[in-house]
C-alpha cells in the first residue's frame, strides 16, 4: 500500500521519467489491485469534487437537491471509471497473456492506473484552467478571435496529453510483461478499440431512438 504522499509523487515521477518509474513500480508486487482502484479514485476527490464544490459556492445553490446531484455525480464518474477501467484490464490482460506474458491481473490493473492517474488529473486541472481563462476573457470583452486561440491552445494541450498518456499506457505494460514497445501497444490498443467501438455503437443507437422518438411526436 502506498500512502497518500508517495501515490502523488509516483504519479509525477511517472509523467518525468516514465521508463524508469514504470521499471521501479513493475517490480513492486504487493502493488496490486487495490492500489490501482486507489489510483483511479483519488484524482477524482484531488481535483472533481473540489472543482463541483466551488462550482455550488459561486451559484449559491446548497439546497439538498444540489447537494444530492453532487454525490450522485461524484459516484457515478468513479462507479464509471471503475467499470471501463476493469473492462479495459480484463481484455489487456488477456491479450497480453495470449502474446506470452505472466503477470497477475491486479498488477496489471495497478500499472493502468499508474499510466492514468497522472493524465487524469492533468486533463481535469488543464480544463479548470481553460474554463477560468475563457470566463476571465469573456468577462473582459477580448476579441472574439483571441478567444477562439485560446480554445484551439487548449484542445492541442489536451490531444497533446491524450498521446502523452498512450505513451505512458504503453511503457508501463511493457515494464510489467517485459514486452516490446510493439507488443505492449497491441495489449491496450486492441482493448482500447474495442471499448471506443461499443461506446459508439451505443451512442449511435441512443441517436436513434431519440431521431425516433421526434419523428413519433412530429
Amino acid at each position: 500500500m502506498l500512502n497518500f504522499k508517495e501515490r502523488t509523487d509516483s504519479w509525477n515521477q511517472m509523467m518525468l521519467a516514465p521508463s524508469k518509474t514504470a521499471a521501479l513500480h513493475a517490480k513492486r508486487k504487493e502493488l496490486g489491485f487495490r492500489d490501482g482502484l486507489e489510483n483511479f479514485g483519488t484524482p477524482v476527490l484531488m481535483v472533481y469534487l473540489p472543482l463541483l464544490l466551488i462550482t455550488l459556492v459561486l451559484s449559491g445553490k446548497f439546497e439538498p437537491i444540489y447537494l444530492a446531484a453532487v454525490l450522485f455525480s461524484i459516484a457515478s464518474t468513479i462507479l464509471g471509471l471503475f467499470l471501463v477501467s476493469a473492462a479495459f484490464c480484463v481484455m489487456a490482460y488477456a491479450l497480453a497473456s495470449f502474446l506470452g506474458g505472466k503477470a497477475k491481473i491486479g498488477r496489471l490493473y495497478y500499472m493502468i492506473g499508474l499510466a492514468a492517474a497522472p493524465t487524469f488529473v492533468f486533463t481535469l486541472v488543464m480544463n479548470i484552467a481553460s474554463l477560468l481563462i475563457s470566463s476571465m476573457a469573456e468577462a473582459a470583452s477580448f476579441p472574439l478571435e483571441s478567444l477562439r486561440l485560446l480554445q484551439l491552445a487548449g484542445a492541442a494541450v489536451a490531444i497533446s496529453m491524450i498521446v502523452y498518456g498512450c505513451y505512458l499506457l504503453t511503457v508501463s505494460i511493457a515494464a510489467l510483461y517485459k514486452f516490446g514497445m510493439k507488443k505492449a501497444f497491441v495489449s491496450w490498443f486492441a482493448p482500447a478499440l474495442v471499448l471506443l467501438s461499443a461506446g459508439a455503437i451505443l451512442f449511435i443507437s441512443d441517436l436513434f431512438g431519440i431521431l425516433k422518438f421526434l419523428l413519433k411526436t412530429l
